[in-house]
């Protein structure tokens, strides 16, 4: 089960990472270059949004559906469908407009992977084996960015063959994931009453009275929104900031994305098996979003491609750290075990909120006239501020 997490993790991770990293900002310049940093906050929030609301409807409606394939399985293939189609509509896109619109549509497909793939971790993982799953799933996460960020280089002079391509790997791997890891039929579970409008709309409700649970939302969402201030804009902090060009620029992503994911294995194999040894959470958690601030310093400190790559070392050791034992806290702090896809696909609001911010509040530092340094600046901000939210939290050490 845990390598068809990690396959079928790989399956959405990777087309998000070739999109956002590399090809929708390298169309996004084509398109427009002197208005670049805004129109891409817009594409990136409003795929966010769309993204947050699909990833919580279909949590609710992936717990309530009945077949013989399991409650999760039609949901990842259906999404690994969409996807494919919707980034080969993507891939003709001139228009800074039908670029949104597709994107936008794409999300939706890669959110209907998302959604479901996590609610697996809670629906079949014991608690004292959460850590070290989370672990291979955070490897999963960390694999689909780099490989994202090396096709997106591979292909940044033919973008549409690049997002063709990634597009058909995602519904290959969403396919093998759920042949290497079946779910359990749900055809004879009690019958979930029929979905109305009142109950998606009650779906996207936070839970009341679960303050562990909100604690473990916030500190996420800034963590996202820190790294994601920088991370979303690296190609053009490379070009404008380091002073790259866009050819060299695109060529140091692939080669940071490799030095990411290496430090990220490391810091996933290590943290998750001892967060399980040691039964805690909150420090694994913490410590990562601190070492997130010291990576996103670096290049602020050294504007220079050897900042960059300090910046993807020390950051892919963060998040390897904290994808192998965040996942797992927040399965830990669920405020009902009855509703655990719909109560993840809130919580994952983090993720796709913060994305959604996190353009806008770059867009809006840069646009003070004084380069990218005070989105640096407001980046490590966000960071120490979600490693302090985590610390109330009660239910989990």
């Amino acid at each position: 089960m845990a390598v068809g997490l990690l396959v079928g993790t790989v399956a959405w991770s990777m087309p998000f990472a070739t999109g956002t990293a590399v090809l929708l900002p390298a169309r996004v310049e084509d398109i427009a270059p002197d208005h670049k940093v805004t129109l891409l906050a817009v594409l990136t929030a409003a795929a966010a949004l769309v993204g947050l609301t699909a990833n919580i409807v279909v949590g609710a409606l992936s717990d309530r559906t009945r077949s013989r394939l399991g409650a999760r399985t039609p949901w990842i293939v259906g999404g690994g469908l969409a996807t494919a189609l919707f980034m080969s509509l993507l891939a003709a896109a001139d228009t800074f407009w039908t670029l949104l619109g597709w994107w936008c549509l794409t999300v939706i497909g890669l959110n209907a992977m998302t959604a479901p793939l996590n609610a697996i971790v809670p629906d079949r993982v014991p608690v004292a084996r959460r850590a070290t799953v989370s672990a291979l799933v955070g490897v999963g996460i960390l694999l689909g960015n780099a490989l994202g960020a090396v096709i997106g280089a591979v292909f940044l002079d033919s973008p549409g063959t690049g997002l063709v391509v990634t597009g058909i790997a995602s519904i290959v791997l969403a396919g093998l994931a759920v042949c290497v890891a079946p779910d359990l039929s749900s055809a004879n579970d009690r019958p979930a009453p029929r979905p109305t409008a009142g109950h998606l709309l009650r779906s996207v409700s936070f839970p009341k009275g679960a303050p562990d649970f909100h604690w473990a939302l916030w500190g996420r969402l800034l963590l996202v929104l820190g790294y994601f201030m920088i991370n979303s804009y690296q190609l053009y902090i490379l070009t404008d900031h380091v002073g790259l060009s866009k050819r060299r620029a695109a060529a140091a992503l692939g080669i940071n994305s490799v030095f990411f994911l290496a430090t990220a294995i490391a810091g996933s194999v290590v943290s998750g098996p001892l967060s399980d040894r040691t039964g805690r959470r909150k420090p694994f958690v913490i410590g990562a979003s601190l070492l997130a601030l010291v990576a996103i310093a670096l290049p602020l400190v050294r504007a220079t491609p050897a900042g960059m790559t300090g910046f993807s070392c020390v950051g892919g050791l963060a998040f390897g750290c904290y994808y192998a034992v965040d996942a797992a806290l927040m399965a830990d702090v669920l405020p009902d075990q009855a509703a655990r896809g719909k109560d993840l696909g809130i919580l994952n609001v983090a993720n796709t909120g913060g994305q959604a911010l996190a353009p806008a509040a770059s867009s809006a530092l840069v646009g003070l006239g004084m380069g990218y340094s005070p989105a640096f600046v407001g980046a490590m901000g966000a960071c120490a501020l979600g490693a302090i939210l985590i610390v109330p939290i009660r239910k989990v050490h």
